[in-house]
């Protein structure tokens, strides 16, 4: 149970969070609020992106990720690792033809490459993944609140949905990036706690490089190709490149947020390791949490609860805003729904019905690492055709639409069918791969439309 300071250090990180988002709403332009200006710096760009990824999918996913497979998990973190040293040379070229067109989202992308279907496809796609980690996130939340205080699970999603919504509807994209810089902080403080457990914990991790070996090939296989992939096709990460200053900016704050990114990962990994030693059959969803208030002094409890809840929300607000914007103008105003002067207020609405829904969902889905395999293999299938593109931008657009479409498919049968687990990531792969070359066969009986210029 939290003490009344531990009580006190948590209101007064939501209550600094709603400070922040509500002061950067006042005076504030259009272009701010949907992009904030295309004028990132360097630290803001790094903070912004660092902390984006920091969110459920690594703490507890991966954390959870170790507790079952050991330092087999690692391979999701090399993968990533890997992938984000692609995307820096791939986002390089996009941050060009995205400050000359004005990009605002990555179905953009597709729109003005592949034409209005293969956009629209992205469009449901890029919804489904932002809104799956919305809810992923506020059921990480929702169990850390739970786990220390006599708060219930249900009354904790709630908590969590709104405070991100306060702060959205009033700053919107640049609320994001001004509360990702206190969240930031809340991160590396993270680091101070987790090294504190190393170093006075009787346990230590037992690192053996041919444990990495230890689980099956196609395991594996599956964790490197679901990390490699996902930089490639995160939309929150496309909308921080088109939103940063310049190429300078970019070069920097991709380098630096790539170190912490390792950092954090090895950090993790220890951890994993330490509590599966430590606190053997406990729930590997909540093992970091669970780990954290068992073996952590009682007076850094409440400390804990700010600093994990700060990794989540900033990685919630993040994904909510994305999928807002992804509606908004990938949706409504390109198909007329909306007007370009409406867009604040369009999305304003849509983040009110999709954290209504990201609420609700949180209360019937509460399995973190079977979501997160589930949005991860539609993430990173979409990432593979986004990396084809790059490597072939000729190709055609029936080969994209079927691709994009067989990546839905493999995705949503197999996780009903088969279940879900790390083998859905080789399903989505798959199935992706077909629906490229069933896109060739379709183009040679009917040529489809040219493109407007290559990558």
């Amino acid at each position: 149970m939290l003490t009344l300071t531990d009580y006190l250090i948590i209101s007064g990180y939501f209550l600094v969070i709603l400070v922040v988002g509500t002061l950067t709403g006042r005076k504030q332009e259009k272009e701010d609020f949907l992009i904030s200006g295309r004028k990132l710096t360097s630290l803001q760009a790094t903070t912004t992106i660092f902390s984006s990824r920091i969110g459920a999918a690594i703490l507890l996913t991966y954390t959870a990720l170790v507790y079952i497979y050991g330092m087999g998990a690692l391979w999701y973190f090399v993968g990533s690792v890997f992938g984000l040293f692609v995307f820096y040379f791939f986002g390089l070229k996009v941050k060009k033809i995205a400050d000359k067109q004005k990009f605002y989202t990555m179905p953009d992308f597709f729109f003005f490459f592949k034409g209005r279907f293969a956009g629209y496809l992205a469009t449901i796609i890029t919804i489904t993944i932002m809104f799956g980690w919305v809810v992923l996130n506020f059921t990480a939340g929702a169990k850390l609140v739970s786990e220390y205080t006599p708060i219930s699970y249900d009354i904790s999603v709630i908590i969590v949905g709104v405070i991100i919504l306060l702060y959205l509807l009033a700053g919107g994209f640049d609320a994001v990036v001004k509360t990702d810089i206190v969240q930031t902080f809340g991160i590396f403080l993270l680091f101070v706690l987790m090294m504190y457990l190393l170093t006075t914990t009787s346990t230590k991790p037992n690192l053996v490089f041919m444990d990495l070996f230890s689980i099956p090939a196609m395991q594996i296989i599956s964790f490197f190709l679901a990390g490699f992939f996902i930089p490639m096709a995160s939309p929150e990460l496309w909308q921080r490149v088109y939103a940063i200053k310049n190429k300078q900016h970019f070069r920097r704050s991709i380098f630096l947020s790539s170190i912490f990114y390792i950092i954090v990962g090895f950090i993790l990994l220890l951890i994993g390791l330490v509590i599966k030693a430590d606190i053997p059959d406990i729930e590997a969803d909540t093992s970091l949490i669970v780990g954290f208030s068992r073996l952590l002094p009682v007076g850094l409890a409440g400390l804990s609860v700010v600093i994990i809840y700060s990794s989540v929300s900033s990685s919630a607000d993040t994904y909510m805003f994305t999928a807002a914007a992804s509606v908004t103008q990938d949706f409504m105003e390109k198909t007329g729904l909306t007007k370009k002067g409406d867009l604040r207020k369009t999305m304003r609405y849509s983040m009110v019905v999709l954290m209504i829904l990201g609420i609700g969902m949180s209360l019937i889905l509460r399995d973190i690492v079977d979501a997160t395999f589930f949005f991860v293999s539609l993430t990173m299938s979409l990432g593979f055709l986004v990396l084809v593109i790059w490597i072939y931008p000729k190709i055609n657009r029936h080969s994209v639409n079927l691709s994009i479409f067989a990546c839905l498919i493999g995705v949503i049968i197999p996780a009903s069918v088969v279940g879900i687990s790390e083998v859905l990531v080789q399903y989505a792969i798959g199935f992706c791969i077909g629906g490229l070359l069933l896109g060739f066969v379709v183009n040679l009986i009917k040529p489809a439309k040219k493109d407007n210029q290559p990558l």
